[in-house]
């Protein structure tokens, strides 16, 4: 048994298999469940290990399908959403609705391991543009809301990195970007976890654009 669990809710049988090779590769375990009784199987499943859950929500109509989640169910945890095909504007409702990253059914097997490690390393794993467009939409300026707060308390080079960070970029993106090291970059995210009391990247996304 391993600590962290990935929690698959609402799920074909036919993909199953599929996610049962990823959780071992990952070294997750894998719980199978459905939107009404994940609740329970999580704590269930908290209840014997004390490490990560990740939920992936498959939606076959996303659309229709999220107007079905509960809410209680994003008040904790982490959340993918695993559905046949994304575009910009979907993964706009996804980010809006609470989930940390999104998955295509066509998507590499690489790719949709690489989603779920950088949400479980507290990451956000959505396309830039979907990050950008809704961040556009919020019509959110720096010297508003929970946005100052942050520019109140952090340097300029750490502004840098949380408005790439905002952007969807990884920290070896904003590395590059900046033409800094991967180790400098973390340490500049430290630095803003610590000042904002923030744990991970997905409730600094949620607080910045709040």
């Amino acid at each position: 048994m391993f600590s962290n669990n990935l929690l698959i809710v609402d799920f074909p049988d036919h993909l199953y298999g599929q996610f049962r090779h990823f959780a071992n590769l990952i070294e997750f375990n894998l719980i199978s469940t459905n939107a009404n009784n994940a609740l329970s199987t999580k704590s269930n499943a908290e209840n014997a290990e004390n490490g990560t859950t990740i939920m992936v929500h498959y939606l076959e109509n996303p659309l229709q399908d999220i107007g079905c989640l509960s809410a209680e169910l994003f008040k904790s945890d982490l959340h993918i959403a695993f559905c046949p095909a994304l575009n910009v504007e979907l993964e706009v409702i996804f980010i809006s609705s609470g989930f940390h990253g999104a998955i295509s059914v066509d998507d590499a097997i690489a790719q949709q391991i690489q989603s779920i490690k950088k949400v479980h390393d507290g990451d956000i794993s959505f396309h830039p543009k979907a990050v950008s467009k809704y961040i556009l939409q919020r019509k959110r300026i720096p010297s508003s809301g929970n946005r100052a707060k942050i520019l109140a308390v952090t340097t300029k080079k750490e502004q840098q990195v949380l408005s790439l960070i905002l952007h969807g970029l990884t920290n070896e993106e904003i590395a590059k970007e900046l033409s800094i090291s991967v180790n400098t970059v973390k340490m500049h995210v430290q630095n803003i976890y610590k000042k904002t009391k923030i744990k991970n990247r997905g409730q600094l996304f949620a607080f910045a654009a709040s």
